[in-house]
């Protein structure tokens, strides 16, 4: 008879003032816990605010992860991190659906895995150089990078061009 390996996930609590990345959204701050109306009945949400972005939402805490809202980077995370940025990219794909490669990378952005974003950061960056980016891949290496950078200046205490020009660094570009 096979047994199940019992698996725990470590699931992330939050508090009031903690930094979090939210991947649709970038590096927020946990404002408050509010219990609000939803579906006839109350659930507690935090509140989080996004100064970059200059919006603040209302999550419910049973959202967190099915959202893939996450501490910001530890140091080993963020080394993990700069040696994605600094590996060899994939090969751009120039055969197949170029809407399909886009939605691929989106979905990447959205995953809330620090890794997957540096991934694509690094390959849209590498690729620009070599042959250019459409609009849409365009849009999605700012998106991405807009992404890393809030993040990595909020882990580190940098301004955001400092930590720009410390990932374009890493990936190869000039800013």
């Amino acid at each position: 008879m096979a047994r199940e390996a019992a698996v725990t996930v470590k699931r992330a609590r939050f508090k009031v003032g903690d930094s979090i990345f939210y991947p649709s959204a970038g590096v927020g701050i946990i404002k408050a816990v509010e219990d609000v109306i939803t579906g006839g009945h109350f659930e507690a949400c935090y509140v989080i605010s996004f100064p970059d972005a200059k919006m603040v939402i209302k999550l419910p805490k049973t959202n967190i992860e099915k959202n893939g809202i996450r501490p910001l980077l530890d140091s080993r995370k963020l080394k993990e991190l700069f040696k994605i940025l600094s590996s060899k990219s994939r090969r751009r794909a120039t055969t197949g659906n170029w809407t399909e490669r886009c939605k691929q990378l989106e979905r990447k952005i959205n995953s809330g895995s620090h890794l997957e974003l540096g991934e694509v950061v690094r390959d849209l960056a590498r690729w620009k150089k070599q042959s250019g980016l459409s609009f849409e891949e365009s849009m999605l290496f700012e998106t991405a990078c807009g992404y890393l950078v809030r993040e990595v200046a909020a882990v580190q205490g940098i301004h955001h061009d400092v930590a720009r020009d410390r990932i374009y660094g890493f990936i190869g570009l000039r800013s």
